[in-house]
């Protein structure tokens, strides 16, 4: 795998490990249009990115693990 997958399978698992109540997880490509949650909001860099948002209001993007897990409570 390359690092782009290792470092989305962490964002992904830290983001299905999380402790949010009422948290949704979508996951998609770069310029996929899977979800229109995802519309507007693109990867940083290049990398694998995780956005975390309550009441229609997202926090700024994250690329780092232990950021997201911050922002979920964990």
């Amino acid at each position: 795998p390359s690092p782009a997958d290792e470092a989305a399978r962490a964002l992904h698992r830290t983001a299905l490990l999380g402790t949010a109540p009422g948290a949704v997880v979508a996951y998609g490509t770069e310029g996929g249009e899977e979800f229109p949650l995802l519309a507007g909001r693109p990867l940083v860099d290049g990398a694998p990115t995780a956005y975390v948002c309550r009441d229609f209001t997202c926090d700024a993007p994250t690329t780092d693990p232990e950021r997201l897990r911050a922002a979920l409570g964990g």
